[in-house]
């Protein structure tokens, strides 16, 4: 252990050692590895927020859809008359797990819309009156939801700008829509909403309706519903031993469905994306350590014959001087990095300037978030794994023969 004193000294070696290099080549070396660690920290904090800023807002639309679990019949959606009772989840009901924020019932089916283009067919979901949907109006582009807070169910449908833009539909029209199986009735809906999220599997199928409209076209009582959905608490994930509990809460006849298994394509595309970042940035560390190992070299080669001198003088610290030094660079180059980087995903979080084809990445912009873990795990993975390299460098390169770096001298 390092007295006060000793400490003291290798920080007043050091800086009359920094001092008295300016105008040397080792200088303009560290103010070149300064440079490329702050780029490199820069890119590595951009890369973590964005990466987590796709994996929110991804996750978010489907959990707004969809839930984080389903619970429906093992007949599954595509049996119109499939049902589930309320008695059937009432001790899930009645004994919710605390990470469940909330459960709400839906009905969704298989049905035709008519119109000027032709015939389509499409999932109108029915949505429960007698809970918010909040969530939902975030992505309406135009118009409203269905209303559901009369007394009675309105004839009134929202659906997706894909599917407007497919079927030639506008705000304010009305279209003819009837139901598959068992029996077939008509309605007559006006379009009252136009929804978009970017996700091809919400996009191109699903329409939102009243409830009460499917209940009735259905000739189903007001208890009867076609699934449930569950909607985790925020910060909360679905995990094995919550999908165990709520399968114990529930009848046997019913299934729980996650919402990662049945969008499963777009969750295993965020997995690419995060094993790309994290080659990216095991790359820019790679440079970065290379980088400062080079300036290492360098300063040793310039100053050889002064740690020959510091050793025979009985000075064995002289790994810890050249270590503050790096350390010095090595701070001052995350610092300037994070200014770079905290300021570029500033702009880009606010002001959104690169924008995105939505095909292809299922948001019209780059999503930043910027959450304090995302910029102080980064910050530590470089900081930990630069200096343990430098480390093990120094100590390495220090071995070299006193009388060898005399002569150099």
């Amino acid at each position: 252990m390092l007295s006060f004193q000793t400490i003291s000294w290798i920080v007043f070696v050091a800086n009359r050692v920094r001092k008295c290099s300016s105008g040397v080549f080792s200088t303009t070396i560290s103010k070149i590895a300064t440079l490329s660690i702050a780029i490199g920290t820069a890119a590595i904090l951009i890369a973590s927020m964005v990466l987590l800023g796709f994996q929110k807002e991804i996750t978010k639309k489907i959990t707004t859809f969809g839930g984080d679990f389903e619970i429906t019949k093992y007949s599954g959606l595509a049996a119109p008359a499939t049902s589930v009772q309320v008695s059937q989840v009432s001790r899930l009901m009645a004994d919710l797990p605390s990470p469940i924020e909330k459960v709400t019932p839906f009905i969704q089916m298989l049905m035709l819309i008519h119109t000027k283009v032709g015939v389509e067919g499409i999932w109108c979901k029915g949505i429960d009156p007698m809970v918010a949907h909040t969530a939902l109006e975030e992505y309406l582009i135009v118009g409203r939801l269905p209303h559901l807070t009369k007394a009675t169910y309105q004839n009134e449908l929202c659906i997706s700008h894909h599917l407007a833009q497919r079927l030639s539909i506008t705000l304010g029209d009305s279209v003819v829509v009837h139901t598959v199986h068992p029996t077939v009735r008509y309605r007559k809906l006006k379009i009252v909403g136009i929804y978009c999220t970017y996700l091809s599997d919400i996009d191109e199928n699903l329409a939102f309706c009243d409830m009460r409209l499917m209940q009735r076209l259905h000739n189903w009582s007001a208890e009867t519903v076609n699934g449930y959905t569950i909607f985790l608490k925020d910060h909360v994930t679905p995990t094995k031993p919550l999908r165990n509990t709520i399968l114990r809460l529930i009848d046997d006849d019913l299934r729980l469905i996650s919402t990662q298994r049945k969008y499963i394509n777009f969750y295993d595309w965020l997995a690419i994306i995060q094993k790309n970042t994290t080659i990216f940035m095991l790359f820019i560390l790679l440079v970065a350590g290379c980088t400062m190992v080079a300036t290492l070299i360098v300063q040793l080669m310039e100053r050889s014959y002064m740690v020959a001198i510091l050793k025979v003088l009985g000075a064995y610290e002289v790994y810890a001087i050249l270590l503050y030094n790096s350390l010095r660079t090595l701070c001052m180059g995350m610092l300037y990095g994070n200014i770079l980087g905290l300021g570029l995903s500033f702009l880009q979080a606010h002001y959104r300037c690169i924008t995105l084809e939505p095909a292809l990445y299922y948001m019209r912009y780059v999503p930043i978030y910027t959450h304090w873990k995302a910029i102080l795990f980064p910050n530590l993975l470089i900081f930990v794994t630069l200096s343990v390299a430098l480390y093990f460098s120094i100590k390495w390169l220090t071995q070299k023969k006193i009388v060898e770096a005399l002569q150099e001298g």
